[in-house]
């Protein structure tokens, strides 16, 4: 915005673009984010941009316009340790236990570090924060420990509102409008600790080619997008939705960033050299309940949700290297192994204990990085 244009102008010519049918290009969507998290958005303006975005729908460059000024508004968390993030959009609307957060514990024990990007509960009882709080964790813990909790042990939990603190400025249209909207695809296209190689699972298979190009604009090096089915369904990007992760009952759409060009994949259990599972295995409740089964996980139970971690676990360690997807079953094994030597559940008591460090302590730690060798 020039000196001589009035505040809002970006997001009242988008609006204006919007109302004539027509989709604003990825810097025009950058401006008029800008003025969002700077709050020189009106309310009504941000619902009537957000409402006239999900009309024309969502594309790559729609997305990366607007994550470029959600990640200049980012409370940025310093690490040293190049990271990987098993953050997804939620909003499959099936509460089950909490895949993504155990994966990242796990895939830490296998010396892969992970920047774990989440939030509260929105569409489920638990998110990732409710159980980790749950768990011991500090969830608001400063930016510098949330870093050192990385460096020193392999992983460390971004806590997404006070990270973002620029989307206060959209949380009350949001709120108030009650669909979802772009907002719902921008998380995992936003993490504070820079990550460069993700796994993500997205509430809408149509969604995952558009996202996983988004992250290949904002430079990302390998992402796979991925969206599970019900048993007997074909995986695609028009198939009927179910969960926002890979299934554990029959095949997944995996739309694979490499950092040169897009690619489709459908993967099965089998494929990981996995029995399937019902997603019913999987039912969560509670963050207490789900606090209790992920530590049982930790302990070595067998059944649904170790079925799941293995097979997003491998796939989160594969996309932390060069290999191929033919790799999986050998990977899936390893997460298994972190999960009953004990190793992962020694990650989560560690995360606990270090994350209510103070901001300036700087001591050293018994605990040694490790080095990436997924």
């Amino acid at each position: 915005m020039t000196r001589d244009e009035p505040q809002g102008a970006a997001i009242r010519a988008g609006i204006r673009q919007l109302a004539a049918g027509a989709r604003p290009d990825g810097a025009a969507v950058t401006a008029m984010f800008r003025e969002i998290m700077s709050g020189a958005a009106t309310p009504a303006q941000i619902g009537a941009l957000l409402m006239g975005l999900t009309r024309v729908g969502e594309t790559a460059e729609t997305l990366t316009g607007a994550a470029r000024a959600m990640r200049e508004a980012v409370i940025p968390v310093p690490r040293a340790r190049p990271v990987i993030d098993t953050c997804g959009t939620g909003g499959s609307g099936i509460p089950r236990r909490n895949v993504s957060t155990a994966v990242a514990l796990a895939v830490a024990a296998c010396g892969v570090a992970v920047a774990k990007h989440g939030n509260r509960g929105i569409s489920s009882p638990s998110g990732s924060a409710d159980v980790l709080e749950r768990l011991g964790v500090n969830i608001t813990a400063a930016p510098a420990v949330v870093g050192r909790c990385i460096d020193a042990l392999g992983v460390g939990f971004l806590y997404a509102p006070g990270l973002h603190p620029a989307m206060r400025h959209a949380a009350g249209p949001r709120r108030e409008l009650g669909v979802r909207t772009i907002f719902n695809l921008l998380g995992p296209l936003t993490n504070p600790a820079g990550a460069a190689r993700q796994v993500i699972g997205v509430f809408d298979p149509a969604r995952a080619r558009v996202l996983a190009g988004a992250l290949g604009a904002l430079g990302s090096e390998r992402v796979f997008v991925v969206h599970g089915f019900r048993e007997g369904d074909v995986a695609g990007p028009g198939g009927r939705p179910f969960i926002d992760d890979l299934s554990t009952e029959g095949e997944s759409l995996v739309v694979e960033w490499t950092g040169e060009r897009l690619r489709e994949h459908r993967i099965t259990p089998a494929d990981a050299g996995l029995d399937p599972l019902p997603t019913s295995a999987l039912a969560g409740g509670s963050p207490e309940q789900n606090a209790a089964a992920l530590r049982r996980l930790l302990d070595g139970e067998r059944g649904g949700y170790r079925t799941a971690v293995q097979l997003s676990g491998a796939l989160a360690l594969l996309v932390a290297t060069g290999d191929s997807l033919d790799q999986l079953p050998r990977l899936a094994a390893r997460v298994g192994a972190a999960l009953d030597d004990g190793v992962a559940r020694a990650k989560l008591s560690a995360l606990a204990r270090r994350s209510h460090d103070a901001a300036d302590d700087k001591k050293d730690s018994d605990d040694t990085p490790q080095e990436d060798d997924a």
